[in-house]
């Protein structure tokens, strides 16, 4: 039996656990309507399946350039995340308050 072998189980079912987040989370984008429903399908990919591929990286690596580099790749996506959403929304409704604007006749 291989000492590598316990670690290889972690990393393919954290790489699974990363795989079905992902996939839930498209099939609920494509499954809701309107984009603001839809826009609270993009944070799981983000945090919850970086994070496993971070922990992923962490478990084959131990700590290395590889694993403190997937960590601040984390970091940049919990910490984006938010603030990218949030910009999408309020331009997506500026653009609708600018379409509702434009088809009372420009008032």
């Amino acid at each position: 039996m291989s000492p590598d072998l316990p670690a290889g189980i972690g990393v393919t079912l954290l790489t699974c656990f990363a795989l079905a987040v992902c996939a839930f989370s498209c099939l609920g984008l494509l499954v809701m309507r309107g984009l603001y429903r839809k826009l609270h399908y993009l944070a799981p990919p983000a945090v919850l399946g970086c994070a496993a591929v971070t922990a992923a990286i962490a478990v084959q690596e131990g700590m290395g350039a590889a694993t403190i580099k997937a960590g601040l790749v984390l970091l940049v996506l919990v910490i984006g995340n938010p603030v990218i959403t949030f910009a999408a929304a309020r331009a997506h409704y500026l653009r609708e308050e600018h379409a509702k604007h434009q088809k009372e006749g420009g008032r």
